[in-house]
């Protein structure tokens, strides 16, 4: 299920320099510090990326994430969306599963916003700032796509456009207020053995961005399911893994010569 462990971490690559970093949210009227892990290319300013994990929160997995995108030119942030739960008391899936239960997901998204508006405000980076999230990161990617500030580029790794709605998660994807918000350019990644979103829903998302005029890749891989994303070559999904990431990575560069606009208005709070 998703990223628990990071089999294969990063070798070699770009020179990178890292840190941790409290973001401030007093300018969305949250007194929180967000804290978030830095990693940036020798060279700067460049293209700001925000990175979301999945339910297994900010692990290994996601610092090698991080590292291979500022390897890739990028200043990569990564905010641990779970600080307000705190971390696992067991690595089980269980315990992941009942923490993204409590997950707020308004917060969340002013969490992401923060952390975009900080990132594009910052000397580090050129003003572009994009995101790519990965299952409920993924989720939270394509809804961050509709509020301010757009990110320049949104790109989700099998994110569930349709998933149960819950009291402290009432936003969807596919509802039609959030098709209509959406105002970042989207790359859409999901393999059509993924039984947890659902290929119907897929194409049933890949169809409302459509009806409304919204700029949108879909790519869906034969024969794999969740949480296909590897750097591992003995690795089954190893060859549409890369493929994914090379996507990823192009995508977010091609929309990252200049800021987008903002979106022109919220999606509902």
């Amino acid at each position: 299920m998703c990223h628990q462990e990071c089999p294969a971490p990063l070798r070699g690559g770009a020179p990178v320099q890292t840190g941790n970093v409290l973001i401030d949210e007093k300018l969305f009227d949250s007194s929180d510090r967000l804290p978030a892990f830095v990693a940036r290319p020798d060279r700067t300013p460049a293209p700001g990326v925000v990175l979301l994990h999945d339910i297994w929160g900010a692990n290994d997995f996601y610092h090698d994430v991080a590292h291979r995108l500022a390897a890739a030119g990028f200043v990569a942030v990564l905010p641990d969306l779970f600080f307000r739960q705190g971390p696992l008391a067991e690595q089980t899936r269980e315990a992941a599963g009942a923490r993204r239960a409590d997950l707020d997901q308004i917060k969340a998204l002013t969490d992401i916003r923060a952390a975009v508006g900080w990132l594009a405000g910052s000397d580090l980076t050129t003003g572009a700032v994009s995101t790519i999230g990965f299952c409920m990161g993924g989720t939270l990617a394509m809804l961050a796509a509709g509020r301010e500030p757009a990110p320049a580029a949104t790109v989700a790794f099998y994110g569930f456009p349709a998933s149960q709605r819950t009291p402290v998660a009432p936003h969807l994807p596919m509802d039609d207020d959030e098709l209509v918000a959406a105002a970042s350019p989207m790359l859409l990644l999901w393999g059509d053995q993924d039984k947890g979103v659902g290929v119907d829903n897929m194409h049933a998302y890949d169809t409302g961005l459509k009806r409304y005029g919204k700029p949108h890749e879909v790519v869906i891989y034969e024969g794999i399911g969740h949480g296909f994303l590897t750097f591992d070559e003995s690795n089954h999904a190893y060859e549409q893994a890369q493929d994914a990431w090379r996507r990823a990575l192009d995508f977010i560069r091609r929309h990252s010569q200049q800021p987008e606009t903002a979106a022109p208005h919220l999606a509902g709070q």
